[in-house]
């Protein structure tokens, strides 16, 4: 199975200068766990709810006053949409991180959770916890 079949969109983005309140809000709202992160208008990076609770509320700053790029975990991991699980997963596994940002053609088209891959292929779980 490809990337394309599993990943989730529509994807939403938010910009560099948008501050952690508004995209803590959104993500609330939209019942989503990340946001990418554009940058005149191009993918830059990506905000998880992790980074918030580690790089905001566990350094006692105020949401209202951290914007995006200070936060943002950059440069943005992609894969193209036409990669295989096992692709997707052994670059999620081996650069450690639980969300891959999919592209077709350089275009942002949707996002790769590893709840998406485990989902569908539980024997993945020894890439990323063991």
């Amino acid at each position: 199975m490809k990337v394309e079949d599993i990943m989730s969109r529509p994807i939403i983005t938010e910009d560099v200068e948008t501050f952690v309140t508004k995209i803590a809000e959104d993500m609330e709202e939209l019942g989503i766990g990340s946001v990418v992160i554009s940058d005149e208008g191009k993918p830059a990076g990506i905000i998880t709810e992790r980074d918030i609770a580690l790089k905001v509320l566990l350094k006692d700053k105020r949401a209202s006053e951290v914007k995006a790029k200070e936060i943002m975990t950059s440069p943005l991991v992609t894969i193209e949409s036409e990669a295989s699980e096992d692709e997707a997963c052994k670059l999620a596994s081996r650069k450690r991180i639980k969300r891959l940002a999919v592209v077709e053609d350089g275009v942002l088209v949707g996002i790769l959770s590893i709840r998406d891959l485990l989902t569908r292929k539980p024997e993945y779980v020894r890439e990323f916890y063991f």
